[in-house]
């Protein structure tokens, strides 16, 4: 009897003892995702932008994009091209699972605006995917 009283006086201390786990980022449902090549391309007033990027969604489920934001909550609109001339606001982009979409080459990108600080080129800038589920941090270079 006295082994099980020592045993379990050692197993309650080091339960008391151990540090408790605190994840870095609270805000985000990080899924098997992956961003590549992400380019921001700004317009002429510096604080806005086109966000275009390559997407791997390795989940075994569907993913579903809502926008892009930041830390100074910056807009974004999902946009697809419909012709030369004329471009229609998307509400969300669906990826099933095991999809792969590629930003970069397609009629759809998303139209970032409202930047606090005017963006400057080859500068990098940090944002967060927005999912229906949560937020994906990625970094997206910015050029001209």
């Amino acid at each position: 009897m006295p082994r099980m009283f020592n045993f379990l006086l050692l197993l309650s201390l080091s339960m008391l003892l151990q540090t408790p786990a605190i994840a870095d980022n609270t805000d985000a449902y990080f899924q098997p995702v992956e961003i590549h090549d992400a380019v921001v391309t700004i317009a002429e007033q510096d604080t806005s932008g086109d966000l275009r990027f390559r997407i791997v969604n390795s989940s075994p489920t569907k993913l579903t994009i809502v926008g892009v934001t930041n830390t100074d909550k910056v807009k974004s609109k999902i946009m697809g091209r419909i012709d030369e001339k004329n471009y229609a606001e998307l509400g969300s982009i669906t990826l099933l699972r095991e999809e792969n979409i590629d930003l970069t080459t397609t009629h759809i990108f998303v139209r970032l605006s409202s930047f606090k600080e005017p963006l400057k080129v080859g500068e990098i800038v940090d944002l967060r995917l927005v999912l229906s589920n949560g937020k994906v941090p990625f970094s997206a270079h910015v050029k001209r």
